[in-house]
Parts: structure tokens; C-alpha cells; sequence
């Protein structure tokens, strides 16, 4: 095809397009299509609305506006189709994220795949929906945050993975809740709908339901389904953290131990037996407070000392000369936690010349990171965060703790853009720091510290974006986001990941828009999360999902380019002056083009997967920045891809690629098909008993035309017909053209590929050969090379 010939296809099209678009405007005028509705408004929730309330929400509607509960209304299944539509796709993080930046029409065909429009009965959403939602000591996981809160975090987990179908699940319900109430802060307890997650539970290796797992070690529960029997069985896998103390070793544990004390006294000898209580309570305060018994029946003389013959006391501290104590009246665990917590110092009042005395010392490198936690005055949950605050000081032992109260210290919390309450800020070595965008409970504060403690992130405003970020020869890594968003808060975890594996290579920085607004919209941040590389000042956009494997690739990629960006003179120089031997492939976009982001991504793993082929070049020219030169090439919509191929000098001959399919795989088979191949075609059943009768190896692939995987699978083949060039012969068979073959080698799916050793004696092999079941380049080359050594050590 010659350019003139492009030209004319170009037109022509385009008046096709104009046609269509009009065919379409008449036919939205006789049939309205309501695509405008919010799916946040539908469901009444908010758009930070996490996945329990968005349950939740769903439930209450689907309990009401269910068919079988209003039978009387024909438009009943109608509205309870679109509250199911609006669930489906907020509850999935990339299609909510989709849903987010380009409403309803981004949804595509991936939504439709997902979405059938089925839902289950009344019944269902009454007693079966959401089992734990309303059990605030429950955590609901989905794949997310399991990997987040159990996969890496030392908390101790008992998590239940359930089938809300399931009857057993139902009947064990009222004692898993017991069991979260009676265990609450003592261990986590979790809950996993295998229905709404069965990808998380396959992982996890759940084929039946429930299955109760205790996490870290991931054992399996295989007790009765009491509440009692599971709470003693999990006590049972926890460490004994009371100490016993005597006359005999008081002096030497007291050395060993600075932390205050909690002591149980008990004067009859049957009462001094192991508390189930002191157990929970020991774990839920250790690092915070040493618990110890004293058996006063057999210790007198210590409890007279001590001054206590029986109850429980709270010592700030024991030595040979202050036994100073408080009474403690808690009947249970949960109680003697709450006061004792009461009794703790507070973490440090910090005041404008002590944080500046910190920083100075972080930026030094000679003050160990903190954790400040920033309030004002006469905020309803002081209480409550000061006590998670206390309890912070166990899980972060490495972390000094401090609060600051902005409404004293204004001015410091006006330069860290201080604005809700609480806020907890983690400063790192070095001088950097990141805000805590979570839970404000113990546990996720204590996760996000240890996180952020060995990355590389840090939070930015506008004194340091873009100033001192956007420079020569110091890439950066920005993450633009919104608290309110759930996909962002998905994000900043893979971010965190991501700065970990790369080290110093990168920095890493976040920037908060709901604060920096002004900032955001100056730099065209509309979506969130949008994430951009700055490499060299030129700005790179983040299109793939939320892992910090492809957030690694993707920096990759940009720091060493696989794919060839070309100037209108390099295009000149390289492209119109390109050989005959050559080939180029250009993807001709615009950034501002949804086809092209997407395209972006598979374009770079295209050009990873040609990087063997030196003849071949993977490009890329930008026709916003390079608007002249994609209109000399007639380039009038994106992407459009075109191969340069072999033979033809220049651009004199060009192909466009105008399948459907623009994954890296597709693009990889329509290239190959301009290439000359090195396998070698099987034309007849007496070439095919030739093969059996070689003492040479082959190896075959036995394909069908029509077969979409075969297509795929020839570029791999090739590659393994090159990779063992001189070692092995390669070829194919066409079983349509020679289902008589095929029928011999006992090929009854495609593709088939098989691996002949060679004849011994003239003798003909077996037509079945060895089979090779992977369609992956490497395998194959791997199993081949191993089968040669082996047979030439035999030989030997």
C-alpha cells in the first residue's frame, strides 16, 4: 500500500465515521439512553465511602427495592438493576477507579464481562448479604487489605473465610461474634466472603467453608465451633507474658524490667491458678506494662513488703525504695486495659522550639524518627486517640512519640498544611515525613509508621513541587491523590513498595490535592490517583493498575526506553532513510487520548518482547508535541499504528494495523507475519515420515489456521527455531491441510507441539514424539536442551 493509497483510505473512512456518528445522533433522538446518573447518589453513600459502608448501603436498598417484595411494581426490576449495576462496580477497585475518571462510558467491555445483570433472591440479601457489616469487631477483608493488614503485618490474625450460601457458615456466626467481643484487643479477628473474593481464597487455599485461619503461621482451626473452644484454642497458641514473681527473683527481674507493673495478688492458694483475664490483658499491654503474680498464701513476706495481701495494684514502677501503687478494680480484661492505660504518661507535649530541635537532629541524622500526633483543643475524640497514642509506644519501640497541639503551635501545622484532626505525621531520617491517611486505630497507625519507615516516600507541598522536584538528572516518582479516594489509599501502600525495591535510583513523593488544590489544577491534575514520573523534567504518566510490579516496570521502562521516541529528525534520519532489511513500527498518539494511555503499556512489553530481533524497531511519535509531521503522514486519529516493512526503502510502503486486539501478544503475531520465517514448513505426509527417519532432533508445532492461540503461539515458536538454530530443526504442520498427519502424531488440540529426538539404526521414531505441554519460548528451549544433553550423555 502506498501512501496515495493510505491517503484515500484515510478520507474514505472518515466519511464512514461522520456517517456513523450521524446514524447515531438520529437514533439517540428516538430512543433516550440515561447514562448520567451517579452511582454514588444511587446507592446514597459518599465517594470516600469504603467497601463495608458500600455494602451496607447496597443491603439496605436491595432489602427494600427487591422484585420479590414489590411485585406490584412493573418498574420494580428496573430499579433494583440499577442499585445491583452501581454495587458492582463501586465495590471493584478498577472499575470504581474507571467509573471515577471517565464515568459510566469508561467502563467499557471490562465491565460488561464482569456485570450480567443476575442477583439472588430477598432472602439472600436479608440473612445472608454482608454476614459481619455490622460487627464493628469484624473487619471484613477484601484482597487488598489482606495483604495489607495480615500478609504484612506481625499482628496476630484469626480470620474466617466464609460462603454467605454456605448453612454452616450461618450457624457459626453468632459464635464468631462472641468470640471478636470477648478477644477485642487482644487479636484481630477477620472475616472473608469466598462469594464476593474467591480469588483471595484460592490463593489462601480455601476449599470448603468456613475455614478458620490463625495468621501469621496460617494454622488451620480444626476444633469444635464453640465460642468457648475457639477463644481457649487461640489462647492456647499465644504466649504466657505473666511473670511469677517470688521473694527469691524480684530483685533481678525488677533490673531486667523499666516498665511499670500490673501485679495480681491472691491470697488463697486455688486463687493464684492461671487467669484467662491477666493472659488476655498481658497481651493486649505488652510492651506497655510487665504483669506478674504474686501467690501471697506462699509469698507473705514479699506481699507484706509490697504492702498488698490481695487484689491487683499498678506499680509506675518497682525498686528497693518506692512500692508506690494504685488500686485497680477492672473485672475483666478489657476494663483493667482501660485504666491502666488511664495511669500511663501521656505521650510528650511538644512545643514549636522542640519540633524544630527534632527536625534539626533528623536532618543531622543524630535523632531517631517520630511519630507526632497533632490535635486542637476541644476535639470530642482526644481521649480515645491519646490512648491509642499510648499504645503505639509497644508496637513502634524504635519510634519516639509525641503530640502537638496546633492550636498552641499554629504556625507549625500552617507549614506541614496541617487541616483535620487528628493527624498523625511520621518524620524520617533525613528530614523527610508522610501523614497518615488511614484508620485512626493503634494497629493501622503502627502499620503505616513501619511502612513509611523503610521507603522512600515523602509528603510534598508547594514550597518543594515543583522547584526543587522538577530538575535535570534527579527522577521523581509523584503521586497526585485524594484522602476521600479508595483507589488512591489502595495506591500509597504499592507506592511505598515500589520505593522500597528501587532504593535511591528514584524519589518518591505525594501530593495531597484536597490541600493543594491550587497546585493540582495548575498542573492538570484532574483524576485521582494520578500518578506522573518526572524524568529529566519531562513528565511521564502512570496508566497500568495499583501493584508496585507494574509501577516498578513502568519506571523501568522510562529510565531505560524500550520503545524509540522520534523527533521529526530522527524520524527523517532513521524512518524515511530506514533499508531494506529494516523494519519500524510507530504508534502515531496524543497523550490526551484514552485508547493511546491504555495502548501505552502493552506498547513498551511489545518492545521488550523484539528486543532479540535487531532488524525490527519499536516506536512511538507523539503528535501533540509533533503535530506537523503526523499531519504529513496523514495521521488523523489515535493511536495509529503502521509498519515500515522489509524489502522497501523509506516510507515509500506501509501496513496498518487494524485489529480490534492491541495487546503486546496480537502485535507481536502481526509483526511476525512481515518477517521471513526460520521454521520449516511441512507440505506432505512423506515430509513428515522424513522427519521421523532424521537422526537430527525436531521439533514441531501442529497448528490450524483459524486458531487464535496458534497465531499467538508462532512469534514464540520462532524464537525457539532461532534459539537453537544448528541444534535442533524447527517445523509446522497445518492440520487442515494435513489432517492425515496430524491424525498419525495423535494431535487432537492446537497448538501441539512435539519434540522428536532423532532416529537411532534408521529406524523410524514413534510419530507421537515427546510432547511439550507450554506454549512459553523459554520452556520449550529449556526442555529441548536438557532432552540433548541427556541424550548425548547416553551416547557417551
Amino acid at each position: 500500500m502506498t501512501i496515495k493509497d493510505l491517503h484515500r483510505k484515510k478520507n474514505y473512512m472518515k466519511g464512514m465515521y461522520i456517517n456513523l456518528l450521524l446514524f447515531i445522533f438520529l437514533i439517540s433522538k428516538i430512543v433516550v439512553v440515561n447514562s448520567s446518573e451517579d452511582y454514588y447518589e444511587i446507592l446514597g453513600i459518599r465517594k470516600d465511602a469504603d467497601n463495608r459502608e458500600i455494602r451496607r448501603a447496597f443491603k439496605k436498598l436491595a432489602i427494600t427495592l427487591h422484585p420479590d417484595k414489590n411485585q406490584d411494581d412493573p418498574e420494580a426490576h428496573e430499579k433494583f438493576l440499577k442499585i445491583n449495576k452501581a454495587y458492582e462496580v463501586l465495590k471493584d477497585e478498577e472499575m470504581r477507579k474507571k467509573y471515577d475518571l471517565y464515568g459510566e462510558e469508561g467502563l467499557d467491555d471490562s465491565h460488561s464481562s464482569k456485570w450480567r445483570g443476575n442477583f439472588h433472591s430477598w432472602k439472600y440479601y436479608s440473612e445472608s448479604f454482608g454476614i459481619y457489616d455490622d460487627d464493628l469487631e469484624i473487619i471484613t477483608l477484601n484482597k487488598n487489605e489482606f495483604e495489607q493488614s495480615v500478609h504484612n503485618s506481625p499482628d496476630i490474625w484469626f480470620v474466617n473465610f466464609y460462603s454467605p450460601q454456605c448453612s454452616h457458615c450461618h450457624q457459626l456466626a453468632p459464635a464468631w461474634r462472641a468470640l471478636a467481643r470477648d478477644l477485642e484487643g487482644v487479636i484481630r479477628i477477620g472475616a472473608v466472603n469466598c462469594e464476593e473474593d474467591w480469588v483471595l481464597c484460592r490463593n489462601e487455599n480455601i476449599w470448603s467453608y468456613p475455614s478458620l485461619i490463625l495468621y501469621p503461621e496460617k494454622i488451620k482451626y480444626q476444633g469444635s465451633r464453640e465460642t468457648e473452644h475457639m477463644i481457649e484454642y487461640v489462647l492456647k497458641q499465644l504466649p504466657n507474658k505473666i511473670i511469677k514473681l517470688a521473694a527469691s527473683n524480684i530483685e533481678t527481674v525488677i533490673k531486667k524490667n523499666t516498665l511499670p507493673w500490673l501485679i495480681s495478688f491472691c491470697l488463697e492458694k486455688k486463687a493464684c491458678l492461671f487467669s484467662e483475664d491477666l493472659k488476655k490483658f498481658s497481651i493486649m499491654m505488652d510492651g506497655l506494662v510487665n504483669v506478674a503474680e504474686i501467690d501471697c498464701y506462699d509469698q507473705k513476706s514479699l506481699c507484706e513488703k509490697l504492702d498488698m495481701k490481695s487484689g491487683i495494684a499498678f506499680f509506675p514502677g518497682l525498686s528497693s525504695n518506692d512500692y508506690k501503687y494504685q488500686i485497680v478494680s477492672g473485672d475483666d480484661n478489657k476494663d483493667l486495659a482501660h485504666e491502666v492505660l488511664q495511669l500511663l504518661p501521656d505521650p510528650l507535649e511538644i512545643s514549636r522550639e522542640k519540633y524544630q530541635e527534632i527536625l534539626k537532629g533528623l536532618r543531622e541524622e543524630t535523632e531517631s524518627p517520630w511519630l507526632i500526633y497533632f490535635k486542637k483543643e476541644n476535639n470530642a475524640d482526644d481521649k480515645s486517640i491519646s490512648r491509642e497514642m499510648k499504645r503505639l509506644t509497644a508496637l513502634l519501640p524504635d519510634v519516639k512519640m509525641g503530640q502537638l497541639d496546633c492550636s498552641v503551635n499554629s504556625e507549625t501545622c500552617k507549614e506541614l498544611y496541617v487541616q483535620k484532626f487528628p493527624t498523625f505525621i511520621v518524620f524520617k531520617i533525613g528530614g523527610s515525613y508522610e501523614i497518615h491517611h488511614g484508620r485512626a486505630n493503634s494497629h493501622d497507625i503502627a502499620g503505616f509508621a513501619r511502612e513509611s519507615l523503610i521507603s522512600q516516600v515523602e509528603t510534598l507541598g508547594p514550597d518543594v513541587f515543583p522547584t526543587k522536584i522538577i530538575v535535570k538528572n534527579q527522577p521523581w516518582l509523584i503521586d497526585f491523590f485524594a484522602p476521600w479516594c479508595p483507589p488512591c489509599m489502595h495506591l500509597l501502600p504499592e507506592v511505598r513498595k515500589a520505593s522500597r525495591i528501587m532504593g535511591h535510583k528514584i524519589r518518591f513523593g505525594t501530593v495531597d490535592c484536597t490541600i493543594h488544590s491550587e497546585l493540582c489544577s495548575k498542573y492538570n491534575i484532574r483524576n485521582y490517583p494520578t500518578t506522573i514520573l518526572y524524568n529529566d523534567t519531562y513528565p511521564h504518566i502512570y496508566y497500568g493498575n495499583h501493584v508496585h510490579r507494574e509501577l516498578i516496570e513502568f519506571i523501568q521502562d522510562i529510565l531505560s526506553p524500550p520503545v524509540i521516541d522520534l523527533t521529526p529528525l530522527l524520524f527523517s534520519n532513521l524512518v524515511e532513510k530506514k533499508s531494506t532489511h529494516e523494519i519500524w513500527v510507530i504508534d502515531y498518539f496524543a497523550p490526551w487520548c484514552r485508547p493511546c494511555q491504555q495502548l501505552s503499556i502493552q506498547w513498551r512489553k511489545l518492545a521488550k518482547m523484539m528486543l532479540n530481533d535487531t532488524e525490527v524497531h519499536i516506536a512511538s511519535v507523539n503528535c501533540q508535541t509533533y503535530k506537523n509531521l503526523c499531519q504529513s503522514q496523514g495521521v488523523s486519529s489515535y493511536p495509529d499504528i503502521r509498519l515500515y516493512p522489509r524489502g522497501s526503502q523509506g516510507i515509500n510502503t506501509v501496513s496498518s494495523y487494524n485489529n480490534w486486539n492491541r495487546d503486546a501478544v496480537s502485535l507481536r503475531a502481526w509483526i511476525y507475519s512481515f518477517l521471513p520465517s526460520s521454521v520449516e514448513s511441512v507440505t506432505s505426509q512423506k515430509a513428515f515420515k522424513d522427519i521421523l527417519l532424521d537422526r537430527k532432533p525436531w521439533v514441531i508445532d501442529f497448528y490450524a489456521p483459524w486458531c487464535g492461540h496458534c497465531q499467538t503461539f508462532a512469534p514464540e515458536f520462532e524464537v525457539v527455531s532461532k534459539k537453537l538454530s544448528g541444534k535442533v530443526n524447527a517445523g509446522k504442520v497445518n492440520c487442515d491441510a494435513l489432517p492425515n498427519v496430524c491424525q498419525e502424531a495423535g494431535v487432537s488440540a492446537y497448538p501441539t507441539v512435539r519434540f522428536y529426538s532423532g532416529s537411532t539404526g534408521g529406524r523410524h521414531q514413534n510419530s507421537f514424539g515427546q510432547e511439550i505441554d507450554s506454549q512459553r519460548s523459554e520452556t520449550i528451549i529449556d526442555f529441548i536442551s536438557n532432552r540433548i544433553k541427556k541424550i548425548q550423555k547416553d551416547e557417551l
